[in-house]
């Protein structure tokens, strides 16, 4: 009881602190004036790949496993003569088709990892949704199903491909590749004052695709292209919109964001639940407390180790 209760709390407070800027004054991006500009058609195909939209689980997977085979076919020719080593070349290549299958997730209500991490803004939960990702040699892609129909594709840049840029300067590296963009702004209410902050970069194609380039580098160091069938986008998002409309308010997510920077009477409430005393962040007795909450980084159905990222 004692690991659940403290598993609960970490989830709260990650999903708190994510959300505590909201609570505090940060609005919701202002909506754009006029559409976005019409990226380059070649970029557009370049990243959307063999992927179409419309392909159930099994056919992204097919494509992903043709990739893993040819990102293999150097190592698998140059060991063909040797047993031992070409029986592992191939036990890689399974390990890794196994790593892709073992990831698709259904968002079928049941909460977990998925819904503090990098993704928790990309999908809803009991709307029929699902997702799968592969580590490609750049960049993680997620890809996520309405229906076990593609819609969407999130991909997640690594650390040495932003290599320390601004989000602002990454920006204009993309807008170098796709075409001039719409900088979307956010505003940010700080010690009384007003301000505007750069939040999302986007454009679209003439297919009807969407691409925006987000910021996630707050809690995960990294910047993301995401691009989508509009049309479903938008038909998820208004879902989106409706579920937080109906979430209850004084919940416990509710209090701590309410309270981010003193103890109220219901900050004992996992205490309470079960028996034992829970510590709050920056407090310790009797050594290292930090609650240690999941990280979107391994595989197995989106479930994640929660010792491979501590706050």
């Amino acid at each position: 009881m004692r690991r659940l209760g403290l598993s609960f709390l970490a989830m709260v407070l990650v999903a708190s602190t994510a959300h505590v800027a909201l609570a505090k004054g940060k609005k919701a991006p202002a909506a754009p004036k006029g559409p976005a500009p019409v990226a380059k058609a070649a970029e557009i195909k370049e990243l959307k790949g063999d992927y179409k939209w419309g392909m159930t689980p099994p056919q992204v997977i097919e494509k992903i496993n043709a990739k893993i085979d040819a990102s293999f076919k150097d190592q698998a020719e140059k060991y063909r003569m040797d047993p031992a080593k070409s029986d592992s070349v191939r036990q890689q290549i399974k390990n890794e088709k196994t790593r892709v299958a073992k990831s698709l997730t259904k968002f079928d209500g049941q909460k977990g990892g998925w819904d503090v991490s990098i993704i928790d803004e990309e999908f809803v939960q009991n709307n029929s949704e699902s997702m799968l990702y592969y580590k490609e040699p750049k960049q993680t892609r997620y890809f996520f199903f309405q229906g076990d129909s593609l819609y969407k594709m999130f991909v997640a840049f690594d650390k040495d491909v932003v290599a320390g840029k601004s989000f602002a300067e990454f920006g204009d590296m993309m807008q170098q590749k796709y075409g001039k963009a719409q900088a979307i702004h956010r505003e940010v209410a700080m010690h009384g004052k007003k301000n505007k902050i750069l939040d999302a970069f986007q454009w679209r194609s003439a297919e009807g695709d969407g691409l925006r380039l987000v910021d996630r580098s707050k809690f995960y160091d990294v910047y993301c292209l995401v691009i989508y069938d509009h049309a479903v986008a938008e038909r998820q998002t208004e879902i989106k919109k409706a579920n937080a409309e109906k979430l209850p308010k004084g919940s416990i997510v509710d209090n701590v964001i309410e309270k981010t920077s003193e103890r109220d009477e219901n900050d004992n409430v996992v205490d309470r639940i079960t028996g034992k005393e829970v510590l709050k962040p920056g407090e310790s007795r009797g050594g290292n407390q930090n609650i240690k909450v999941p990280s979107p980084t391994s595989g197995g159905k989106g479930e994640m180790k929660a010792e491979e990222r501590a706050y």
